[in-house]
């Protein structure tokens, strides 16, 4: 951080001379400006604020005294290092009793001697920051406890908030504020796919874009609430316009809203409240933006479905969790088709269809960070349901596609065990097509190679044949299939890619030594 200096004197030279004797940005400062008496040193220090002064003693009009204790009493904070050609022990206890930091001489100044003093002052301003940043933190925390549990409608002391605010110079008299709710889209995705070390950092992330939007201390008061929602406090100042206040906050929710897309990739929902008349008002402010925000989620339900309830069903994601676990990407468009029925399209069902997505796209996030896969991608992917006039199929295509894509990462990681690339791949493809009758010729043939080759490498590097190989992946697709109970037993040969029922039931029985029927029923039962 760089401190500002400002140098005093009546002589041009030895203001240049000043320049010349330190490199000033080394030391941590930069020159704002000069003055060549105590008039124009006066207006300077009003307009530039600087943290450091050098003052020369003897000027005309007003000395050098007289300009230290008026610098001073009017910014006790101010460093004034006072420069003079007087080795006098009035004008040395002058300044000194009116608070400067030193009294130097000009005929024995030299870069050390001035260094020396500089580096004490850029010592003091630094200590004095940190003391100020402890007291400011220690008052935004503070003032964000006393928010938080106003809003939430708890009796609290409303004096620390009030002094909070009454460092921004707002009107004391009638001070006036405007409440800002903001409510993440896709908050269940979003702690779906963070562990809770890494979720806790990126809200306070969100907390701080906030803060930054409404101004920080001591102009806005931001807290964090609870499943994805934030609360600003902001107050209007000195503004008595209600058009000005209105644009003025309607500019920093635009930017909020940029901030979140640009720098966290986020969706949010924006509420601003009418003009809060006093901070005890706040609470009332809040709860009715909160009643707004809740009504735009809760939308019409279907079939019976009270508005609160997921429109994934457990029997739903339960074959969900079975297909990723055979790393069966089909099969999860399949049931995905389902779900994202004709119910859930058509005009006005959009609220419906993005949460639907929602909910699917957060049960893929939990398998994706089970296994241990990057899941930031996914969110990201729901940015789709920002664009406007934005159709069913598109929504369907983007919840299949992270399906797709995740049921290929987990073939990747199944097939990392030490096999050949010719193996891998011929894995990867009885993985994601054994109900297409997948034939030794055919994968030979993909892969480039021979099916002698082919079969020779298969049984060297797994023990057994590409049709064994095959075989058992349907087999134990099969017996998930039968523990999910969704599809009748006569029809799981054409999902498994069994020519006919009874070939599927002779294929099964010689794989486990039962009927698929007593294998559901003695596995049910146990259960």
């Amino acid at each position: 951080m760089n401190w500002k200096i400002a140098f005093v004197d009546d002589e041009p030279l030895v203001r240049s001379h000043l320049r010349s004797l330190l490199e000033w940005e080394k030391e941590g400062f930069v020159l704002c400006g000069e003055a060549g008496d105590g008039r124009q040193a006066l207006e300077l220090v009003k307009s530039q604020q600087p943290d450091a002064v050098i003052v020369d003693m003897s000027m005309p009009g007003m000395n050098g005294l007289e300009l230290t204790r008026q610098l001073l009493g009017a910014n006790p904070r101010l460093k004034v290092i006072v420069l003079s050609s007087y080795d006098s022990f009035e004008y040395v206890r002058g300044s000194l009793s009116y608070g400067a930091v030193d009294y130097l001489l000009k005929h024995r100044l030299s870069a050390d001697t001035l260094s020396v003093v500089i580096r004490s002052v850029r010592k003091q301003l630094e200590e004095r920051a940190a003391q100020l940043r402890v007291k400011e933190l220690a008052d935004i925390a503070l003032s964000r406890s006393v928010l938080h549990d106003h809003l939430l409608g708890m009796e609290v002391d409303m004096q620390p908030l009030e002094q909070y605010f009454s460092e921004s110079g707002s009107s004391r008299d009638k001070p006036r504020f405007v409440l800002m709710l903001v409510q993440l889209a896709h908050y269940d995705v979003l702690a779906a796919r963070l562990r809770e070390e890494e979720l806790i950092p990126y809200l306070r992330s969100v907390t701080d874009l906030c803060d930054q939007a409404g101004g920080g201390y001591p102009w806005s008061c931001t807290v964090a609430l609870d499943r994805g929602r934030w609360a600003m406090l902001i107050t209007c100042g000195t503004e008595r316009s209600e058009l000005a206040v209105a644009q003025w906050i309607a500019a920093k929710g635009a930017r909020l809203e940029a901030s979140l897309k640009l720098y966290m990739n986020l969706a949010a929902t924006l509420l601003i409240s009418p003009l809060v008349p006093s901070l005890g008002k706040s609470q009332e402010a809040y709860r009715k933006l909160v009643q707004e925000v809740e009504g735009q989620t809760r939308q019409p339900v279907h079939a019976g479905l009270s508005a609160n309830e997921p429109y994934v069903t457990i029997g739903q994601e339960k074959r969900l969790l079975a297909a990723m676990e055979a790393a069966d990407g089909g099969e999860a468009v399949a049931i995905i088709g389902e779900i994202m029925g004709s119910d859930k399209q058509g005009q006005g069902k959009a609220p419906i269809l993005e949460r639907v997505s929602a909910e699917l796209v957060q049960i893929a996030a939990k398998i994706a960070r089970k296994a241990d896969i990057p899941a930031e991608w996914m969110v990201q992917e729901l940015s789709i349901f920002q664009r406007p006039g934005l159709s069913s199929d598109q929504a369907q295509a983007t919840v299949c596609g992270i399906y797709t894509t995740l049921a290929q990462e987990l073939q990747r990681l199944n097939l990392t065990s030490g096999h050949s690339r010719h193996v891998r791949q011929a894995l990867q493809m009885i993985a994601g097509r054994y109900r297409e009758g997948l034939t030794l010729d055919e994968t030979s043939e993909r892969l480039g190679i021979t099916p002698s080759y082919l079969s020779r490498l298969v049984k060297e590097e797994t023990g057994r044949t590409f049709t064994e190989l095959l075989t058992e992946h349907r087999i134990e697709r099969s017996k998930q299939l039968l523990l999910e109970g969704d599809t009748p037993l006569k029809e799981l040969h054409a999902k498994l890619g069994f020519s006919s029922n009874s070939y599927f039931i002779r294929v099964f029985k010689d794989a486990t030594g039962e009927t698929p029927l007593a294998y559901m029923q003695r596995i049910k039962g146990r259960s």
